[in-house]
């Protein structure tokens, strides 16, 4: 019985790669991808020079297969077109060509939807051409100031030690390739695929998220009692466990494997508590919160009682984060964050050149230089700087962007924030709305901590989520119907 049950599971796998190629190995390189992020300290360098860490190269090595497959999906698109579905509507004018027959959903559906499904192709691009845009213009900008960070005892007796271009170049393309490898994962996967591909990848995050804390716990040298992954810093990797949340509480709502669905909900919200991440806490209170009260459509009745259970679920995580800061002994913002960005505020208000251009990138914070010990210095304590004591990296990605990028870099990186937000408020209420929100609540750690432009593992998954919403949201193109004659 039970060699029939897995000869069946076998047959069936083996039928949906054959139907799905392309869009299955990119499943396949992202679980790679979270899988070696969780296990690999991707900070440390290629072959031992840290100047270039591994999480350069393995991004390089996603782009690189992503195009192939790219390719793959060509080749396989031209040599064995969709066949056409009976009163399915063909393209115009391609009703008997062999390389373009059949239903363009189907096509998509079959071969891993790239380029094909113009619409998901056109949200893609909304989201991350105007961050692409802004990490062209900090690149830009290295070359028109002096980078140089301070270094000694004594206050008096500091020099200057230059950083090296390398160390400023090298986070800019991580940056890129993160954000690329996310927007081809995604295209190459599929819309009609899409939600279902998401869920694997969390099931696979959540099984190996808990091994990796075990071996913290167990191996790892102590500093505290807060436990993180090396798949991100325990102030920072929240994020993913919040994506992760949010895409198993769709699988909940649709009734997609709910055991396995409550599973990773609960790997996720251990993962968030040991973290001790005052942000995390933030985030999944307002997931709560937003879940009660838009989580599942309510009668008219029925709303002022979900409105309650919000409020309620709101004052618990507030509680929670009260809790969390007198555990750790610091407030909701430490004194070196309110530092930092009083430094980063007097920097750039003391010219309209500033505030329009910035200080120019890494000019403030060669936060990489620090990490991966090009220059001397503490890469996580207060620091004498050239503006000020300030932390080695603003700890707000809108600080660092708009302090070093001006409102030049803050436009461009808002116009893909903005374009995430709105697709994010479209899929409230729909299948995917727990997702959706679950993006939205992250959005305040861009205020508490630094991402896509640092801690890339994380940024990966983040922009592979809200690229998926925004592909996931985006309105399919209806083939015409071909030209009467």
């Amino acid at each position: 019985m039970r060699s029939g049950s897995l000869r069946r599971l076998a047959t069936w796998m083996w039928a949906e790669f054959l139907g799905h190629p392309v869009s299955w190995l990119a499943e396949l390189v992202l679980a790679v991808l979270i899988v070696t992020c969780t296990f690999v300290t991707t900070e440390r360098g290629m072959a031992g020079d840290r100047r270039y860490p591994i999480m350069l190269g393995l991004l390089i090595g996603a782009v690189v297969v992503c195009l192939m497959l790219w390719l793959l999906d060509w080749w396989l698109h031209r040599l064995l077109p969709a066949p056409a579905q009976p009163g399915d509507p063909s393209r115009p004018g391609t009703g008997s060509s062999p390389d373009s027959g059949g239903d363009p959903v189907d096509s998509r559906s079959r071969m891993g939807g790239v380029g094909s499904d113009r619409a998901a192709l056109r949200a893609a691009l909304i989201v991350a051409l105007p961050f692409l845009a802004m990490l062209v213009w900090a690149a830009c900008t290295i070359g028109w100031h002096e980078h140089y960070v301070l270094a000694g005892r004594v206050a008096s007796r500091m020099t200057r030690v230059d950083v090296p271009t390398s160390a400023l170049v090298v986070p800019l393309v991580e940056a890129a390739l993160a954000l690329l490898t996310a927007t081809l994962l995604v295209l190459l996967i599929g819309r009609p695929r899409l939600a279902d591909a998401l869920w694997r990848a969390c099931l696979v995050f959540a099984v190996v998220t808990p091994v990796d804390l075990v071996r913290e716990f167990l191996w790892e040298p102590k500093v505290g009692w807060r436990l993180a992954t090396r798949f991100g810093g325990a102030a920072i990797y929240h994020t993913a466990l919040i994506l992760g949340i949010g895409i198993a509480a769709d699988g909940i709502r649709r009734g997609f494997h709910k055991v396995l669905s409550w599973l990773i909900v609960a790997s996720c919200v251990v993962a968030l508590v040991v973290s001790g991440s005052r942000a995390g806490f933030i985030d999944i209170g307002l997931l709560c919160v937003a879940l009660l009260i838009w989580g599942r459509p309510a009668r008219i009745e029925t709303r002022f009682r979900h409105l309650l259970k919000g409020v309620i679920g709101f004052l618990v995580a507030a509680v929670a984060v009260v809790w969390m800061g007198q555990l750790r002994g610091v407030g909701l913002v430490d004194h070196g964050r309110t530092q930092t960005w009083q430094v980063a505020w007097q920097s750039i208000a003391d010219s309209p050149a500033s505030i329009l251009f910035g200080k120019g990138y890494g000019v403030m914070w060669p936060w990489f230089a620090t990490e991966s010990g090009q220059v001397p210095g503490a890469s996580h304590a207060l620091r004498v700087t050239g503006y000020g004591v300030s932390l080695p990296h603003a700890h707000n990605t809108v600080v660092q962007i708009g302090a070093e990028l001006g409102l030049v870099g803050t436009v461009l990186a808002l116009a893909s924030l903005v374009a995430v937000v709105v697709y994010c408020l479209h899929g409230i209420g729909g299948v995917h709305g727990a997702m959706s929100l679950a993006v939205l609540v992250t959005f305040p750690g861009l205020v508490l901590d630094t991402y896509l432009v640092k801690n890339f593992p994380t940024s990966l998954i983040w922009w592979t989520v809200a690229i998926s919403v925004a592909v996931l949201m985006s309105r399919e193109e209806s083939p015409s119907p071909p030209p009467s004659r």
